[in-house]
């Protein structure tokens, strides 16, 4: 038993061992250069990714404004999860160039004198930025996982319209079905006493064609 515990705890400390893990490098922003950043790679797509970290800021009041060359800039805000202090963060995500359903993360945080921030000038603040980081994936999984069920769920509720309207096409259907079978019944029976009468007018007219027959035969010459 105990070997199987141990077994378990290698086999998912080896699996989270191979999660992608925040690293500092360089990307470059518009009209200002290349600058420190914190990445990670994510298997997820761009637009996931970048949505995902739009809630994380809105959960704490923040809203970015977009800016060139894909990033989304916060101006003068505190957020919590990095520092207390009021700095400008620049975020930007990457699709993956080999594969389009990964994507790689960029987060800059700069401080209000302008300089943008490194481990070796910020170093608890940046080390905050990498466990953000590192905590992203089940955010973007649950995302991901709700925007699929709310699909999903929009998709059962147009089935499920579909199939009651049909139902009531049915039943509509079977009104007019049996309203046709009695006009079918009564153009029948119609059409069949229509027949006899016709019948009997045949045989009136034949009995009179006879007597016309005969009396002009009797007819005196």
């Amino acid at each position: 038993m105990k070997k199987i515990v141990i077994i378990g705890f290698i086999f998912v400390s080896a699996a989270w061992s191979m999660k992608a893990q925040s690293f500092e490098t360089t990307v470059e922003m518009p009209k200002i250069g290349y600058q420190n950043a914190v990445s990670i790679d994510l298997p997820y797509t761009a637009d996931d990714v970048e949505a995902t970290l739009k809630k994380r800021f809105e959960a704490s009041g923040l809203k970015g404004k977009s800016a060139s060359k894909g990033f989304t800039e916060y101006k003068s805000v505190k957020f919590n999860e990095f520092s207390n202090e009021t700095v400008n963060i620049y975020t930007k995500v990457d699709k993956n160039k080999q594969s389009k359903s990964d994507s790689k993360v960029y987060i800059l945080v700069a401080l209000m004198s302008g300089e943008f921030c490194t481990s070796a000038t910020c170093e608890s603040l940046i080390n905050n930025v990498k466990e953000f980081e590192n905590k992203l994936d089940p955010h973007v999984a649950l995302y991901t996982t709700t925007v699929q069920f709310d699909k999903s769920t929009e998709e059962l509720k147009k089935a499920e319209k579909e199939f009651r309207s049909l139902q009531d096409d049915g039943v509509s259907l079977q009104k007019d079905k049996d309203k046709l079978l009695k006009k079918i019944e009564e153009n029948t029976q119609k059409t069949q006493n229509k027949q006899k009468e016709i019948e009997m007018k045949q045989q009136i007219v034949t009995e009179f064609q006879l007597k016309k027959s005969k009396q002009e035969s009797e007819l005196p010459k």
